[in-house]
């Protein structure tokens, strides 16, 4: 039996994956710690995923803040890992990305701790790009844009069941009519404005009966459900959601940001997705992962300012409006899915001797 330390950064896009992997550690006989930030939207998505995240002791690390003062919550996040490693008595530490990933892996490699990486992205996140020469492996969830000489593409660790159910079990299960038209919404862990903004006008536009639902983000639903109520949508909204395989598995159509992790669940899933990129990351990050299922025709983007402007009715439309085009889409995305990711993962842990 091997420690392991799966760390996450204050998201979703880090934690499921860090949840995903620690929990197939545990069913491979090692134990599996999560170490967190501390947000509130993790320990939310903790909340809610009870039967995913329930087993997993998790400790948080914070080393939030603005720039001024940091690198002293660095060293002093560092000091504190490093104490918890010794503590715990790690074997070996996994980073999922985002700040807390540097000092987690500094302590890791101060100790002579194996430190492993994942990277959800197309483009390497900052940390990631950081940390890659401390690194034994960095796992990718997508091609990247550069494969260096230690990683792998194994695909993204996801959430239980997503890919695994199907259409009208997912239906029956959420009460949703079989052969109605269903929209999936959703802005990550942290919700998206744009989408809780203009989405129920789009979607109002469509001239025919649908059912939505809608993920707002943390104490963003009650702004959304209205909205809804006033185009007279069929809509169940909420801030987040454990479900994600059935949400997934009943959808028609997604509306989503481009997240990594998005991304490896509507390929897993097989769904046909209109994809909204997050516009201030440097790097256009959530544009290369979109564009990965585009490419293959299996979703389109548009850019934010567009759907402020109106124009994602003109992408929704066409797709809700024809079954075989959707189907297409479905079927383009399915296959350009991986295998389990988790299992690729361990063995190539164990190839390595990290898991011996």
């Amino acid at each position: 039996m091997k420690r392991v330390c799966l760390v996450s950064s204050g998201t979703g896009g880090h934690l499921v994956p860090a949840v995903a992997l620690g929990r197939a550690l545990q069913s491979s006989g090692h134990r599996a710690t999560l170490l967190t930030e501390g947000r509130g939207v993790e320990n939310a998505l903790l909340e809610s995923r009870p039967d995913e995240g329930g087993s997993l002791p998790a400790v948080s690390l914070s080393v939030g803040g603005g720039r001024l003062g940091l690198p002293i919550r660095l060293a002093r996040a560092t000091l504190q890992a490093r104490n918890f490693y010794k503590t715990e008595k790690i074997d070996l530490v996994v980073g999922t990305g985002g700040r807390t990933s540097v000092p987690a892996a500094v302590a890791a490699r101060c100790l002579g701790v194996p430190l492993f990486l994942l990277e959800q992205n197309v483009v390497v996140g900052r940390a990631n790009r950081l940390l890659t020469h401390l690194a034994e492996r960095i796992y990718y969830g997508l091609p990247p844009q550069r494969l260096v000489r230690q990683g792998v593409l194994t695909g993204s660790p996801l959430a239980k069941g997503i890919g695994s159910v199907g259409r009208a079990e997912a239906r029956h299960r959420l009460d949703l009519p079989i052969d109605s038209t269903v929209v999936f919404v959703t802005g990550g862990s942290q919700g998206a404005e744009v989408l809780n903004r203009c989405v129920p006008d789009a979607l109002a536009s469509f001239g025919r009966e649908l059912h939505v639902l809608h993920l707002a983000g943390e104490g963003r639903d009650e702004g959304v459900r209205a909205r809804y109520s006033s185009e007279s949508i069929t809509a169940f909204v909420s801030a987040l959601e454990h479900d994600m395989a059935d949400f997934y598995a009943a959808a028609d159509l997604v509306i989503c940001r481009g997240g990594g992790g998005t991304v490896a669940e509507l390929m897993a899933s097989g769904r046909a997705s209109v994809i909204v990129p997050y516009p201030y990351h440097r790097d256009r990050q959530q544009w290369h992962n979109g564009r990965v299922l585009e490419a293959a025709g299996a979703a389109r983007l548009c850019e934010e300012v567009e759907v402020a402007r109106g124009g994602l009715a003109d992408l929704v439309g066409p797709i809700l409006a024809d079954p075989k085009l959707r189907r297409d889409m479905e079927s383009r995305a399915h296959s350009l899915a991986p295998d389990n990711a988790c299992e690729r993962i361990i063995s190539d842990m164990t190839l390595v001797g990290a898991l011996d």
